[in-house]
């Protein structure tokens, strides 16, 4: 398919992190195809992520668990596209892209569902179902989906700037807890999904054994459901504290990130920020930032499993609960040396 001159429409239902791993191919598809228009539909608030990135037109969102919050979508899409291609399983604006009469309907097919025979292309490429780097698998999706060839290097992620207004709020923070003039590292223990988070016993360990040798504060971040949980970790916590623009410009000021396979590693990966990022159920060479990164991963027999199979863990989540503070700071005494 000849992009250029058309409308391209492609769907992403995942995290920050899925968000982020389709920029390589979302700028080399702008590299060959200039004159094309890309639209990228994402969840909110992770297009906040991606504003200001050159090659993406038009960036629009879904908000899940409000009235409306998935067809508030439909006036970009009415005004008419050459091709959608959905990474993800969207039947309601299959249906609608079939009605527009979107001649180009690319996705994978839901079995038993009625609405999958409204897709004229089924992609075959699929991230979970690859043991390589994620973004490399998405070059491939697009490429099979529009009948294109996306080459070269997947590695480089981009991210959006933070506004000035974030900038700032993120100064007076910072400023409020005494870390304005410091360096510091960021500890972000918990992820979307309960039993990829790192204990906190050992977080507690692991902070004691920062601060005592390097002399270094550690920050704590992460969603305010955490807040109480998190309350003895550390005197400088920011936990529920920060948008997400305003947790990339924290990640960006950071000497180094210690998380959970999880959005804010890969705002790290994007950015350049040294990270030590905590590996369970997901494979590290599907996600891991490919600079400036040193992965822990326990690889036990089980590994990976998907979310069910972790909420019923036989082994009560020995991947995540097995990684004990001691191999986390020599990981960082790594990063930090490179």
């Amino acid at each position: 398919m000849d992009l250029q001159g058309k409308k391209i429409w492609i769907t992403c239902g995942g995290g920050i992190g899925d968000s982020i791993m389709f920029t390589p191919a979302l700028r080399r598809m702008k590299e060959l195809y200039p004159t094309s228009h890309i639209t990228f539909m994402t969840r909110w608030p992770n297009q906040t992520i991606l504003q200001g990135l050159p090659y993406i037109d038009h960036l629009t969102y879904i908000r899940r668990g409000t009235f409306g919050g998935r067809w508030r979508v439909l006036p970009a899409l009415w005004k008419g596209q050459d091709a959608i291609v959905f990474t993800d399983w969207q039947p309601q604006l299959l249906l609608a892209a079939k009605v527009l009469g979107i001649p180009w309907r690319a996705g994978y097919p839901r079995e038993g569902h009625r609405f999958s025979k409204y897709l004229t292309k089924e992609i075959e490429p699929h991230v979970f179902r690859s043991e390589c780097y994620a973004a490399e698998t998405n070059a491939r999706v697009f490429s099979d989906a529009l009948d294109i060839v996306l080459d070269g290097d997947m590695t480089k992620l981009d991210i959006g700037t933070p506004t000035q207004e974030e900038k700032h709020h993120v100064s007076e923070i910072l400023q409020e807890i005494g870390l304005d003039k410091e360096s510091f590292v960021i500890l972000s223990p918990f992820a979307a999904l309960a039993e990829r988070n790192w204990p906190l016993g050992e977080a507690t360990q692991f902070i004691h054994a920062i601060e005592k040798k390097y002399q270094i504060p550690v920050l704590v971040t992460g969603s305010v459901e955490y807040l109480e949980a998190a309350q003895s970790l550390s005197r400088f916590n920011l936990i529920g504290q920060t948008t997400v623009g305003e947790l990339v410009e924290l990640i960006r000021r950071a000497s180094l990130l210690v998380t959970p396979d999880s959005g804010p590693m890969h705002i790290a990966g994007a950015l350049g920020t040294p990270v030590v990022p905590l590996f369970s159920k997901d494979l590290p060479s599907r996600w891991a930032p490919r600079y400036r990164c040193v992965p822990i991963y326990l690889a036990l027999q089980c590994s990976p499993c998907d979310d069910d199979m972790a909420r019923h863990c036989p082994r009560k989540v020995a991947c995540m609960r097995g990684i004990t503070a001691e191999r986390v700071f020599g990981a960082c005494e790594t990063c930090l040396s490179k």
